[in-house]
């Protein structure tokens, strides 16, 4: 088999799955309107586009001319291909209806309340029901060239990664650091950062989420490094802390904690378990140590197409079972307001009875520069 035949190969398999999902909700078709979802299912990696699926495993594909040479390019198989050029919810209705459809599901997460109101102003002929994440459901486990997509993506974030560790030194600004390594995902071979890259350090090491600033590293901070590359439209997720010098006995103390709540959260992700029981095996030691109103968000993430996957109101990662070739991040952190805090985060792979830690890059000591 050559490459484009692999690929079409799983994508029919994942529209296949897809449609018993249809047909499962008692209906014939699906509206897309999640970049992600279309692109797993027909490879066209174009934006503002909109695709229709239907139970029999038929694809319609709605465009504009930009992206005519390249959707010939990169999608292959069967599939009508539309261009638009009016109205879109009229040109979306001229294909519902000219495929037939009697009840089409739409993706709530990703349709307007004023554009479902049109379409079903347009289509009375047709039933339409709100569905959330029922591509993801099939996403949410990641065939073999997802697995091997993706860790290209990590291993090209921990070659970066190491590259920008000599700049994490006293006087040198955050968003530098963001930058120089935001360039070395794409010319490592990405395709640029996967979020905001953050760089957090000193005291804004205990903002979860603190994004590369203007400020310049001190003497004895910890600074937190959250990073990830995409590559091939798979997202990697790591973060690691190190320390610039020597840091307060507190700081050193929390990083050893966090060390060893990943370390049970990631015992704890195997087959038949579910997030919660990550997350209870990390978070139970953490509030052993008596700093658990330290750690408030959660354990982890799916990974994929998305940077966030498993972590919506409609499947979120504590109540699903992890199954086999599910791919998670287990990130527990402690954050001290005013002083500093720590988070480490591996992206793992649902192995059986022995998870896999995708990114491999030191951890059991502080990373000390």
């Amino acid at each position: 088999m050559n490459e484009t035949n692999d690929l079409l190969t799983l994508l029919n398999k994942r529209i296949a799955q897809v449609g018993k999902l249809i047909t499962d909700q008692g209906a014939d078709g699906l509206l897309i309107f999640n970049q992600a979802n279309y692109r797993y299912l027909t490879n066209f990696t174009g934006e503002e586009a909109q695709l229709i699926v239907t139970n029999r495993g038929d694809r319609i594909l709605l465009s504009d001319s930009r992206f005519d040479n390249q959707i010939k390019a990169e999608a292959p198989g069967e599939m009508s291909v539309v261009m638009k050029r009016g109205n879109q919810d009229e040109e979306i209705s001229r294909q519902l209806q000219h495929a037939n459809l009697h009840k089409v599901l739409v993706e709530g997460e990703f349709v307007s309340a004023v554009e479902f109101a049109n379409l079903q102003k347009l289509n009375p002929q047709i039933e339409f029901q709100i569905v959330e994440e029922l591509v993801e459901c099939v996403r949410n486990v990641k065939d073999d060239l997802e697995i091997a997509t993706l860790r290209q993506a990590i291993n090209i974030s921990m070659s970066s990664f190491n590259e920008i560790l000599p700049m994490i030194k006293p006087g040198e600004i955050e968003r530098n650091i963001g930058a120089k390594l935001d360039y070395l995902f794409k010319l490592n071979g990405g395709d640029g950062p996967s979020f905001a890259t953050i760089i957090a350090s000193g005291v804004r090491s205990a903002w979860a989420h603190g994004v590369a600033s203007d400020k310049a590293i001190e003497e004895g901070d910890l600074v937190v490094v959250d990073f990830g590359a995409f590559y091939h439209g798979y997202a990697a997720d790591i973060t690691r802390t190190v320390a610039v010098g020597k840091v307060d006995t507190e700081l050193s103390k929390i990083y050893n904690i966090v060390y060893e709540a990943q370390r049970r959260g990631i015992v704890a992700a195997i087959a038949g378990n579910h997030g919660n029981d990550v997350d209870r095996a990390a978070r139970d030691y953490i509030n052993e140590q008596g700093y658990g109103q330290y750690f408030g968000h959660g354990i982890g993430h799916g990974i994929g197409l998305e940077i966030h996957e498993l972590c919506q109101p409609a499947l979120p990662f504590g109540k699903q079972e992890l199954v086999n070739n599910m791919v998670h991040t287990v990130e527990p952190g402690i954050y001290l307001p005013q002083k500093g805090g720590v988070r480490i985060e591996d992206d793992i792979l649902i192995h059986g009875q022995s998870p896999e830690t995708l990114s491999t890059l030191p951890k059991a000591e502080l990373i000390s520069l």
